[in-house]
């Protein structure tokens, strides 16, 4: 069973995704990566044996599992190898011949970090093709994720290793903390570095250059986002592991898409028995006993997949919508109410926050064209 998470920590006000290293750092990465990878994991000549029994997800080792897809965008399959090399290349020189020598290393391909590797490089490749009839300034895109990345690395120092941020007095004492920085980056990169690239082409794409005149014309046109929240409910089927996000196998997968079916069939046409389908059938064991009610949510709030906010914003009040395809599994939402719970005017002081939802809303719609287009298709 899984719980939609609705006390999250802020995530970063922009779509949440940092990459190429700081150009300074970047010749350390090779150097550093075992430690950083594992600390004090010795190398041993195999990948680690698999199990006897196979687990109820989908497993893919490396490098026997390399020409399998875990995705797809359109008809172009990406594959394990793939998704391998651009971690390689991009963000942690040696991970690739890691997998083979060290069974930690190995163990990160059926950890919580595989899935949103997977849906982050098949938003990289949807993007990338979504725009392949645009001039791209290489250099001006790799500087929007080098920023990206190290706002969020310095963001995440701050947040839990305050302490290397104070300047030292010696000169021993400043190379070892910068050293432990090093070796923290280098973790860190290989962790959330897809995430800073996937953030950094939407940067690019959508910079922060809106005159007034457009933030004004965005204001008008979206004003019930600003002090605005929207009520709703949700059915939850899981066709995902809850502790690591990774697809479920052939058959749990089945029972998913025969479970939605059974939900569907149950539903009335107009909802009006939503919430005690949600009492029986629902799998999020939170919200379920409350006939699926999750709460209020704000246009754009951290506290919950985007995709989950932009469909029950979509809706009008009392309407099901399509099935939806979250992290964490298939929903099924319902719109429930609508309350403005502050009202804000056009004025000076408000535009730093109109410009900062102005630009995320643009970011997003770039993100769900690119996959709408590109059919994004996620196999693992």
């Amino acid at each position: 069973m899984v719980t939609i998470p609705m006390q999250l920590p802020p995530m970063p006000t922009t779509v949440p995704f940092p990459i190429v290293a700081f150009p300074i750092l970047r010749a350390v990465l090779t150097a550093l990566l075992v430690q950083a990878v594992v600390p004090g994991q010795e190398a041993t000549p195999q990948a680690q044996k698999p199990a006897a029994e196979e687990p109820h997800f989908l497993i893919r080792r490396y490098p026997q599992d390399r020409d399998l897809p875990i995705a797809a965008v359109g008809d172009r399959p990406i594959t394990l190898g793939e998704l391998v090399d651009h971690l390689d290349e991009k963000h942690h020189p040696g991970f690739r011949e890691a997998l083979t020598t060290q069974p930690g290393v190995q163990r990160m391909l059926q950890s919580d970090l595989i899935a949103p590797w997977v849906r982050q490089y098949a938003d990289l490749v949807a993007l990338r093709h979504g725009t392949k009839d645009r001039t791209i300034d290489e250099v001006a895109l790799r500087e929007a994720q080098s920023a990206q990345l190290k706002a969020g690395f310095e963001g995440w120092l701050d947040k839990f290793y305050p302490d290397l941020r104070i300047p030292q007095t010696d000169e021993p004492s400043q190379k070892q903390a910068q050293k432990k920085i090093n070796s923290l980056l280098a973790d860190y990169q290989l962790r959330s570095g897809l995430a800073a690239e996937l953030q950094g082409w939407l940067d690019y794409l959508e910079p922060d250059q809106y005159t007034r005149g457009q933030m004004f014309e965005f204001f008008n046109a979206n004003a019930r986002a600003f002090g605005g929240q929207v009520k709703f409910a949700h059915i939850l089927v899981q066709h995902r592991d809850a502790g690591t996000g990774i697809l479920l196998n052939e058959q749990g997968q089945a029972r998913a898409t025969s479970r939605i079916a059974d939900i569907q069939a149950r539903l009335l046409p107009d909802g009006s028995n939503f919430e005690e389908v949600a009492r029986l059938c629902s799998e999020d064991t939170r919200t379920a006993t409350e006939g699926g009610v999750v709460g209020f949510a704000r246009r754009f709030d951290d506290r919950l997949p985007a995709v989950l906010c932009r469909a029950a914003w979509n809706l009008t009040d009392g309407q099901v919508g399509d099935l939806v395809e979250s992290q964490y599994g298939w929903h099924l939402i319902k719109r429930l109410d609508f309350q403005q719970q502050i009202f804000i005017l056009f004025t000076d002081d408000a535009i730093p926050s109109i410009r900062l939802v102005m630009r995320r809303s643009r970011q997003e719609e770039w993100l769900f064209k690119a996959r709408e287009h590109g059919k994004v298709k996620l196999l693992l």
